[in-house]
């Protein structure tokens, strides 16, 4: 799918949310800004010279004041073929206006701790993304939190539109109720800087508290298929990546 067509189906599906069987009161899940960076290490570099210029980085955001929440991601269970980086960057705003805000203002006070950063890391490209919350984590973050983070490319079925979606949600929150799934569910949103030969409409991405409970879930998905007492699912997705995340910063409740 071009660029122009996930585009599209964003309109689409942003406009189907907002309007969606001519609500009163209108399906808009909470929503927020990320920007997304795949990263290596520079020659003889390691994670711990990325966490030692991020404490600087965190010093120039505390600062400014930046609403801004950021997680680390490690691949855990990937291919090298799918995930050729050592680690990823999501980085959490309220909206896009306020992503804006701290690019411009990081652009002036923190070009110092850019060139430490361009010293210990080699990143490649960096995308925006619109995330919407399918699925509200039960528990709250925690600064330094390390949690996990499943990852897949999805799209809707033929025959399903943006009008399905919140039932769709209602349906799979009831049953990760019953069986007891703490973790978020998000979905996010292509935007400027993600591939144009993308062929897939947005990520799924997962939270997860631990590998155990990441496990359990898959239990459940055959358990659930073995039974037929699994929801319908009204998405096409990929065999997931999954990560290890870990907070670097955390000053609102967002993402």
């Amino acid at each position: 799918m071009k660029l122009k067509n996930i585009l599209f189906t964003f309109v689409m599906v942003f406009t189907g949310l907002i309007s969606a069987n001519n609500h009163s009161s209108p399906y808009v899940p909470t929503n927020y800004a990320m920007e997304a960076l795949q990263c290596n290490f520079s020659d003889g570099k390691d994670m711990d010279d990325v966490m030692k210029v991020l404490e600087d980085w965190k010093d120039i955001s505390d600062e400014n004041q930046y609403a801004y929440n950021a997680w680390t991601l490690t691949p855990l269970y990937y291919s090298e073929s799918d995930v050729p980086f050592d680690f990823g960057w999501m980085g959490y705003t309220p909206n896009m206006e306020e992503m804006g805000r701290v690019q411009d203002s990081f652009q002036e006070v923190g070009q110092s701790v850019m060139n430490k950063w361009n010293r210990v890391t080699d990143c490649s490209g960096q995308s925006l993304f619109r995330v919407f919350e399918a699925r509200a984590p039960q528990n709250e973050f925690t600064e330094g939190q390390i949690g996990y983070m499943s990852i897949s490319s999805c799209s809707l079925i033929e025959g399903k539109t943006a009008d399905d979606l919140e039932e769709s949600d209602k349906v799979w929150n009831a049953y990760n109720d019953k069986n007891g799934f703490s973790g978020g569910v998000y979905r996010w949103w292509p935007g400027p800087g993600t591939p144009t030969d993308a062929d897939f409409d947005f990520y799924l991405a997962i939270g997860f508290e631990s590998v155990e409970q990441m496990g359990r879930g898959r239990d459940m998905r055959m358990e659930g298929m073995i039974n037929d007492t699994r929801p319908e699912s009204i998405l096409n997705c990929d065999t997931p990546r999954v990560y290890q995340t870990q907070n670097i910063r955390l000053v609102t409740q967002e993402g």
